[in-house]
């Protein structure tokens, strides 16, 4: 994760208290954006800043001021915080979703007839330095005033769906899942809500359970966003939510939908469970080889699923280079490594999974070693997990290893 620089003229920003008194206010009858507010301590630092910039994206904060007056903005995301300020005020510059409909993998703050998608990492300021999360009040006219969670420094974004949505509440896999769509008929119809249910409860059997100090912890969104496009099925992972979008007039890709659905699902709930990854590789590579076990497991036409399982899952591809030296790779700035993630990552968990049943007659799989899963900072596995596969796997853990990940 890359964060911004620091601007010169603001290069001793003191840290100050932690900042939790969020609130935002929106209007559905009104055509206005929602506007952000921050109530300070009487100690503070003297900067906000935007977190867009750390999450790849670009800040939609607008007009901030802190009691009535505009706050000075040093044009790289940081606006300067008198000391006398005790109440900061910013309004969101929506993005309007195109006719074909909204990419939500770019996680944009979005507008919609009468409700809002915001998106924490591009609608929410922030003091440098602060690191525990916080919480978001939520007023809407004519509704009960509800909380949110806000993250805290290096975590997923969160999403809030906010206004006059189209939604409804499910108990699932023992969690309250608020989905809010588009077009809720529609999705209800095609089953989808049922679709990531599926997942959900799927992973739920397999995944360590949430932190139990983490808040929210048992609340999750999930938001649908319709696109013309047949070959449109884009998600994203956030804290306690879940993007999705779907082909509007076609069912042709739910298969895949479902394994999108259970990948964003998967990071979902090992951030909940406090499970570190250690690298990129790790962390999108076993996402997808979950979201496409789960879609192999599912009901759905066995020619539909073994098509989309054969779109990643390679064993027979030749490996031009180790996962190790493309984590280095992609930490040096090289995006186009990315996508080797998802099929070298898979097809390296997908194979190591059928060891560890092959060897232990399955009585054993990947399942059981999810909470030791990681890497060391060079994208290697620890000596002692792999000394744990090899005692369940054999050899071939070893082969695996040095054919997929290569040498730190």
């Amino acid at each position: 994760m890359r964060f911004p620089l620091l601007a010169a003229w603001l290069g001793c920003v003191s840290a100050g208290p932690a900042l939790a008194d969020y609130s935002v206010f929106y209007d559905p009858a009104q055509n206005l954006p929602p506007v952000f507010r921050l109530d300070l301590p009487a100690e503070h630092g003297n900067a906000l800043e935007a977190r867009a910039s750390a999450y790849g994206q670009s800040s939609q904060i607008v007009d901030v001021r802190c009691d009535g007056q505009p706050l000075a903005h040093d044009g790289m995301g940081r606006w300067r915080l008198p000391p006398q300020c005790r109440q900061v005020e910013w309004r969101v510059a929506l993005k309007m979703p195109p006719p074909d409909g909204a990419n939500v993998s770019l996680q944009q703050s979005l507008g919609f007839p009468g409700w809002v998608l915001l998106s924490s990492s591009t609608a929410l300021l922030a003091e440098p330095g602060r690191e525990a999360a916080a919480t978001l009040r939520i007023r809407v006219p004519g509704q009960a005033e509800s909380l949110a969670a806000i993250p805290a420094a290096g975590q997923a974004p969160e999403f809030y769906a906010i206004g006059k949505t189209q939604e409804t509440v499910r108990q699932v896999a023992g969690l309250r899942v608020r989905y809010v769509a588009d077009d809720l008929e529609r999705v209800t119809r095609r089953g989808l809500l049922d679709l990531h249910a599926e997942a959900l409860t799927a992973l739920r059997r397999i995944f360590p359970p949430p932190a139990a100090h983490a808040p929210f912890a048992d609340d999750l969104l999930v938001v649908m966003l319709g696109r013309n496009n047949a070959s449109s099925a884009f998600g994203a992972g956030g804290l306690h939510g879940l993007l999705a979008n779907y082909p509007r007039e076609t069912a042709a890709r739910d298969t895949f939908l479902l394994a999108l659905l259970a990948h964003e699902q998967a990071h979902q709930l090992l951030a909940l469970g406090e499970v570190k990854q250690g690298s990129t590789w790790m962390a999108e590579g076993l996402a997808h080889y979950y979201g496409l076990k789960v879609m192999r497991q599912s009901t759905l036409p066995e020619a539909e699923k073994e098509k989309v399982w054969r779109l990643f899952i390679k064993p027979e591809a030749p490996v031009a280079q180790g996962l190790i030296a493309l984590q280095q790779r992609y930490r040096d700035g090289d995006q186009s490594v990315y996508p080797l993630f998802y099929s070298q990552g898979a097809t390296f968990f997908a194979e190591l999974d059928q060891a560890l049943q092959s060897a232990s007659q399955g009585k054993h799989s990947l399942d059981d070693f999810i909470p030791q899963l990681r890497t060391q900072a060079d994208g290697s596995l620890p000596d002692a997990l792999l000394a744990q596969l090899r005692e369940t796997g054999g050899e071939r853990v070893d082969a695996l290893a040095a054919r997929y990940l290569g040498k730190g």
